[in-house]
């Protein structure tokens, strides 16, 4: 009884200490605000990481209805004090502030500025939702606080059950929703000793009446809880009883999909689930938990039907139940991967670029209700982070290849507004888009910023050596110009960390065929510096690397110890050699290209690639080995980031270093 005793004289403490949050730098007036009432927000920046700003605005987390949503709140400086009126929403509990510059936060030494919000009908009552947000907000073990607001390591169990069972004892139409949440706080707060007020939860979950909600929260209490499997195997069979088509039904048809041996039958078995279970039924919760995603299911359907070339579009029909995180994944198997590889019909993936782009843009002004605690000014910033990494460049190619230049443009311009020049692919398009509608000036400005930033084409070199021309009568001296355009302090860096990654290891003697039928092997090229670049013709980065390797293999034509060999590896198929040797044909590629060899009983051509990573630990393609002339390894480069300029300078920069190597 005393331990009781003590700790209800704790919790009251805390109850009165922090009601509102009131620090040095923030004050709220009244110090009770009610909700549905205006309150005065005052802010001194003396000592946080905001001192110095000469622009602070604040973002508003708002705790309605056992959910947050984030508003942006403008501030005025008064008496060198950041201040704002702020109307409290009539079904508000709890308010979080984080007061913010362009580029600095403050949110209290991650403890946060909380403001618990009275109830206006009921006198010295909190409004609902005030108990529940706060012990939330500081339980993100939980996972119902507000992302990346605070960072520690979140309130104990105990101080989580208190402020949740003090929500469900004011608020009862509280309990359905956090009853599971306070059965978990009250396990994590008493251990074995909870196991009688968890059968009464329990009860309460599982009651005649209970929804199929109610009874999954049961089933989760005594399997995970309680540990009474008998318990669970009767809510089971109540849940398979009342509910003959819900979540059980639902996930064992889920599973069923993937059960499908052949893409057909997959289709089938998709078009089924979505016809019997479709999602807009669905337990978000349960799906979660389980693992379900109805997003799967639509990208099965689009990728799969095209590929089979459906008469249905099934792209259409369900672009527009796509959620927003699943959108990326959906367009870049549909769209990326083969426009990038320049394979299947361009102008059925142009139209099924300009359906998924319009999905997306949607959710421009509308942010899904599980991403509200981005403020909407944050959620524009977020917004087009996503949609220039992921769809941008893809769609402004498709596009240029439709020769919509003009509806192009602005999408080009947003893009550069997010990456600053720092993405060749979007400068090339942006470049096409400019030269196609005769934008001399604003061309010349594109081509000027992505050499600076070392992120060009061979296409965009060969603009700006049509201005050179134009303008000095002569290509003499283009070269030294080309290099005069690119950041010193770029080459610099990238120097610095070359030297710094530069290794000495014994190579593995090799022998393959070149696509002659010539053998070429590593002894005969003692004295020579050589270049390996392992690739194959299912790789989408190591073809988009050919311009820049295009471009380091032609400046070193003339160099007779130097040499480059494109080494094809991990082939599957029996014509692979004949459809490169056209590939490297029709794309003008001056390439000496090796076969690597295929091992009796391997399903793949990749003797010697599987060789060197054994030999040094590595994996993945395109993989780019630079020799010395004495044998010996002296850098290992994977991967492709994108720009055909920086790729030929990191190349030469290698090559240099490796020819004047001890």
């Amino acid at each position: 009884m005393l331990k009781k005793t003590v700790l209800l004289i704790v919790f009251s403490s805390l109850s009165l200490g922090l009601l509102a949050q009131s620090t040095s730098n923030f004050t709220v007036t009244p110090e009770k605000p009610q909700n549905g009432s205006p309150i005065q927000i005052s802010y001194n920046p003396v000592g946080t990481p905001l001192a110095s700003a000469k622009e602070i605005s604040a973002v508003v987390y708002q705790y309605i209805n056992y959910h947050w949503n984030a508003v942006d709140l403008k501030l005025f400086l008064s008496e060198k004090k950041w201040k704002a009126s702020f109307k409290t929403p009539i079904d508000c509990g709890l308010l979080a502030f984080k007061f913010k510059s362009p580029d600095t936060v403050d949110n209290n030494h991650d403890l946060g500025y909380f403001v618990m919000i009275n109830d206006k009908d009921r006198k010295g009552a909190l409004a609902p939702g005030a108990y529940a947000g706060w012990g939330l907000a500081r339980s993100p073990k939980y996972g119902k606080d507000i992302p990346g607001y605070i960072k520690f390591k979140g309130i104990s169990d105990t101080a989580t059950f208190h402020w949740l069972n003090q929500e469900i004892y004011y608020n009862q139409k509280a309990k359905p929703i956090l009853a599971l949440d306070y059965a978990i706080a009250l396990k994590g707060y008493l251990g074995e000793k909870a196991a009688d007020r968890l059968q009464l939860a329990g009860k309460y979950m599982t009651r005649p009446e209970a929804t199929e909600r109610d009874l999954l929260n049961g089933k989760y209490l005594y399997q995970n809880l309680l540990v009474k499997k008998e318990t669970v195997d009767s809510i089971q069979q109540v849940l398979i009883t009342k509910f003959p088509s819900g979540s059980l039904a639902r996930l064992q048809a889920y599973r069923s999909i993937s059960a499908n041996s052949n893409i057909d039958s997959m289709i089938s078995a998709s078009l089924r689930f979505l016809g019997k279970f479709p999602e807009y039924k669905t337990d978000e919760k349960f799906d979660n938990e389980n693992r379900i995603n109805y997003g799967i299911v639509y990208q099965n359907l689009m990728v799969f039907s095209t590929m089979k070339g459906y008469k249905t579009d099934y792209v259409s029909k369900y672009a527009d139940s796509l959620s927003y995180s699943m959108l990326p994944s959906v367009y870049y198997k549909l769209i990326w991967i083969p426009f990038h590889r320049k394979e299947g019909n361009m102008d059925q993936f142009a139209q099924f670029s300009d359906i998924l782009v319009r999905r997306f843009e949607n959710f421009k002004a509308n942010r899904p209700q599980n991403l509200e605690y981005f403020s909407p000014k944050e959620w524009e910033e977020q917004y087009r982070k996503a949609f220039v990494s992921t769809l941008s460049a893809t769609h402004i190619g498709l596009l240029n290849l439709k020769e919509k230049y003009a509806q192009a443009l602005p999408y080009a311009i947003d893009a550069q507004r997010e990456l600053k020049y720092n993405n060749a692919e979007i400068n090339n398009e942006h470049a096409i888009i400019l030269k196609k509608l005769k934008m001399s000036k604003e061309l010349e400005n594109v081509l000027l910023k992505s050499m600076y930033n070392n992120q060009a084409s061979p296409e965009m070199i060969a603009m700006l050596e049509e201005m050179y021309v134009a303008r000095k009568k002569s290509k003499a001296g283009f070269d030294t110009y080309l290099e005069s355009l690119k950041n010193p302090a770029i080459k610099a860096a990238e120097e610095s960390d070359q030297k710094a990654n530069m290794i000495k290891k014994e190579m593995p003697a090799w022998s393959m065929k070149d696509l002659s039928g010539k053998t070429v092997n590593s002894s005969d090229l003692k004295g020579k510096t050589v270049i390996l670049d392992f690739w194959a013709t299912w790789c989408v980065p190591c073809k988009a690397s050919f311009p820049g390797m295009k471009i380091a293999v032609e400046k070193y034509s003339k160099d007779p110890n130097v040499v480059f060999y494109f080494v094809d590896t991990e082939e599957r198929g029996e014509t692979y050699k004949e459809e490169i040797a056209k590939y490297i044909k029709e794309n003008n590629l001056p390439f000496n290209v090796l076969f690597d060899n295929k091992v009796p009983g391997e399903k793949t051509n990749s003797e010697v690639f599987s060789k060197i990573c054994k030999a040094f630990k590595i994996s993945g393609i395109p993989q780019k080995l630079v020799i010395d002339k004495n044998g010996f390894l002296r850098f290992l480069s994977l991967g492709f980031s994108g720009s055909a300029t920086g790729l030929a300078d990191e190349m030469s920069g290698l090559i240099e270093l490796t020819k004047n190597a001890e």
